[in-house]
Order: structure tokens, then sequence, then C-alpha cells
């Protein structure tokens, strides 16, 4: 998976192959959007891509720490994706966004 931020224009792109599963893609990106406020999220299909633009005042970075022993998990899990780990990867995308949804 690869992550590229952009600090001055508010704006992170993730690309991965598995991010073209519609199912993996919407769980992700609710995720996102409970995280923070967006202003626009844009797919490309093509490149198996989320651009992100979003209020960085807004993102809580204290308590992203939290969610990283959960997000190495996911990670080993998307690492090795196959059809049949689907729905391992959205219960682990659930997971994270049950924590976060306890922020509020």
């Amino acid at each position: 998976m690869q992550i590229n931020y952009y600090e001055e224009t508010e704006k992170i792109r993730i690309r991965d192959k598995i991010l073209k599963d519609d199912d993996i893609r919407n769980a992700a990106t609710n995720v996102v959007q409970k995280l923070c406020t967006v202003k626009n999220m844009e797919y490309n299909e093509k490149t198996g891509s989320v651009l992100i633009e979003f209020q960085k005042e807004t993102l809580p970075l204290e308590k992203l720490q939290s969610l990283i022993p959960m997000a190495r998990k996911l990670q080993s899990k998307v690492n090795f994706y196959t059809p049949k780990k689907k729905s391992e990867i959205l219960n682990e995308i659930e997971k994270i966004e049950q924590t976060v949804g306890q922020w509020a």
C-alpha cells in the first residue's frame, strides 16, 4: 500500500489494488470520514487510489496512535490479499471504525 501525504494542500493519496474492491474501499473511506472533516474524496478506478482532501485541524493526531496496532494487523492481511480474506479485512476495518466511533 502506498500512502502519500501532502501537508501543504491537506491531502492524502492512498493507492493499493485492494481499493478496487467496492466493499473494502467504501468501508475504509467511511472510517476516514469519521476520523476528520473531509472536504473532498476522489476515487481513481484505473490506479486503485483514493485522494482525500481534509481539514487538518479536525484530525486527532494524538488519538491516531491508538490505531497503529489495528492498522498493522490490517496491513498484514492486505499485503497478502485474496478474495477469501475479504471478510477478515472488512472485520478489521470495522474494528477500527468502532474504535474511532468511541472517540466522539
